[in-house]
């Protein structure tokens, strides 16, 4: 694991609220959105890339008009700008030579409007125009930006021209003979405190992005407001409908389907999903302001309109040691590995996209490739698990001071019951995809049921400060991963929901399916797929053995051998066979 992280910015650790740009506008906490930004405008720092100057990034919007004005327009020049005056020495006679430019040019850059031309650094010169058919247009501005963001903390060269047009002339005149300067990129932070220059003042950073109270939310395009303006939501559920231990509906299509939040028909019929279409059909700008005592309280990403109940603590108690621990981590691999094998047996089971009855189904072949790529990711995923609590074991083994009495590991079983939640389990299953196996699919990957509830106790051990901290991030990492595997199988089960009949009578076949039983072990080709299984198994093994510094050559084998698995598992699947990873 990688070396922990101190923060270094001086302001993090006063003893009080520092005057200035709240802690969520600090550069280390940034996301790099800048539409319409969350903690602050990643542009607002570039605008101030040369020091002594500041600029405004215009978009065009096609028109002649905006044309003429793209780029980035000079606002105006800062002589008092702190880094005209460097405490680095190194840049004590560049800034003399810059500070005596920018007086010679202040009164023509005061006059008019001024654009970028071009920059260079080093050997690169990049104009910041284009020419197409002997016709020269200023680049776009969100294009000079990227461009701007792409220098390096190093000496630069700018060069500045005044835009004028001729009076009647629609299309951008060519520049006019530009003012050259030599300066350097600004470095945004302090490099021993991390604090942001002083030339940034508080506000700055977030002065462009959408104001909720002004109701900016309404239009935003992006979806990822807060939850008191959000945009789209999850539905509440009604009364007496079924809920999972962690809130969420029962109902996979509701508790993944999100919907308007600001849709005009409130009634229950209208929770269709949130769509770009949907804009006719919700609450303009002035409804808003008219009928908001309407629009619903949301929490944990939820509408509610009844009394909040929070859901069922998690009671889950530390295991008494170690051992038990790693006990119980080895029977989680198990349960990990099971699942990679009926995963991958039922991936099998799908027909292929080419073979899809698209005259009878049309969206079928698009339907069928869909589920195999999620599926596929879901069998992936569950192999990155075992990988995950091998290394959990591994890493137990090597605590020092030592945490186990003896060697819990590689941990490569397979587990014969599988947990379906409410303290149920079922016997493991090579089935095809059918809808009693997605059902139970969706049962053992249900958040706080099945699988994801096994680890309940692990993080509560790991949290335990006797553990190394990396211990608990990674069992967390299970469990958002498995999260991720319950909405994929949702969204599997509401693809292929249409394919299945409310009653289902014995030896129905969706057109979605092969038929496929476990292959006769006499069958070369299951011969041929079994050893080869075998054969990931042992490099797995010599792999683990290693820990962190894995055995690439081992990984690397694995890796190869499950390809060879791939496409014999394909072959047998066309003689309407599974792989009998197990009876």
């Amino acid at each position: 694991m990688s070396e922990k992280i101190f923060p270094r910015n001086l302001t993090a650790r006063a003893s009080k609220q520092v005057v200035g740009n709240p802690v969520n506008t600090r550069l280390e906490s940034g996301v790099g959105n800048c539409y319409p930004g969350l903690e602050f405008d990643q542009r607002n720092l570039d605008r101030r890339f040369f020091p002594g100057l500041i600029f405004e990034f215009l978009a065009t919007d096609g028109s002649p008009q905006a044309t003429a004005r793209a780029g980035a327009r000079l606002l105006r020049v800062e002589q008092n700008d702190p880094e005209l005056n460097p405490s680095n020495p190194d840049l004590a006679d560049a800034a003399k030579q810059l500070r005596t430019q920018l007086q010679a040019a202040r009164d023509d850059l005061s006059k008019g409007e001024w654009y970028l031309d071009f920059l260079e650094q080093g050997e690169s010169h990049i104009p910041l125009d284009k020419t197409e058919n002997g016709k020269t247009t200023p680049l776009d501005g969100m294009v000079v930006w990227r461009l701007v963001r792409s220098l390096e903390p190093n000496r630069v060269k700018i060069k500045l021209v005044q835009r004028t047009a001729p009076a009647g002339e629609q299309n951008p005149p060519l520049p006019s003979k530009g003012i050259e300067l030599n300066g350097w990129r600004r470095v945004f932070v302090d490099d021993k405190t991390g604090v942001i220059g002083q030339v940034y003042k508080p506000g700055e950073l977030t002065q462009s992005l959408c104001s909720p109270w002004q109701h900016d939310f309404r239009d935003c395009s992006c979806y990822y407001w807060a939850s008191n303006h959000p945009d789209i939501v999850l539905g509440e559920d009604a009364l007496g409908e079924p809920t999972l231990p962690s809130g969420a509906s029962a109902d996979p299509e509701r508790a993944n389907t999100p919907i308007d939040w600001e849709r005009s028909d409130r009634s229950p019929a209208s929770r269709a999903a949130a769509l770009p279409q949907n804009r006719p059909f919700e609450m303009d700008h002035y409804e808003i302001s008219q009928r908001w005592q309407e629009l619903a309280v949301v929490l944990r990403g939820k509408e509610i309109s009844q009394i909040y109940r929070s859901p069922t603590a998690d009671t889950a108690n530390p295991y008494n040691d170690p051992d038990e621990l790693a006990t119980n981590l080895f029977q989680l691999a198990g349960l990990e590995h099971v699942l990679c094998l009926e995963y991958l047996y039922a991936l099998y089971s799908l027909i292929a996209p080419e073979e899809a009855d698209v005259s009878t189904w049309p969206t079928l072949q698009d339907d069928v490739t869909f589920v195999s790529h999620e599926l596929l990711l879901v069998a992936v995923g569950e192999m990155r698990h075992l990988r995950w609590v091998n290394q959990l074991l591994w890493e137990l083994d090597h605590a020092y001071p030592r945490l186990l009495t003896k060697a819990y590991g590689p941990a490569l079983e397979v587990a014969t019951q599988i947990p379906i939640g409410g303290g149920h389990t079922r016997s493991r299953q090579l089935r095809p995809l059918n809808g009693s196996a997605l059902a139970d699919f969706i049962a053992v990957e249900a958040p706080s049921g099945g699988i994801d509830g096994q680890y309940a106790r692990v993080i509560a051990t790991l949290q335990q400060p006797q553990y190394p901290d990396t211990l608990y991030q990674l069992a967390g990492r299970i469990i958002a991963d498995g999260v991720e595997h319950f909405s994929k199988f949702s969204e599997i089960e509401k693809v292929l929901r249409p394919y299945h009949r409310d009653q289902e009578p014995d030896g129905f076949k969706p057109p979605y399916l092969r038929n496929i039983t476990p292959a006769p072990t006499e069958n070369s080709d299951t011969q041929q797929a079994l050893d080869i299984y075998k054969g990931i198994l042992q490099n797995l093994e010599a792999a683990y053995k290693k820990g962190d510094m894995e055995d690439a050559g081992n990984i690397i084998s694995a890796r190869q051998e499950m390809m060879n698995l791939n496409a014999i598992a394909k072959k047998l699947a066309t003689q309407g066979f599974g792989i009998p990873f197990f009876d």
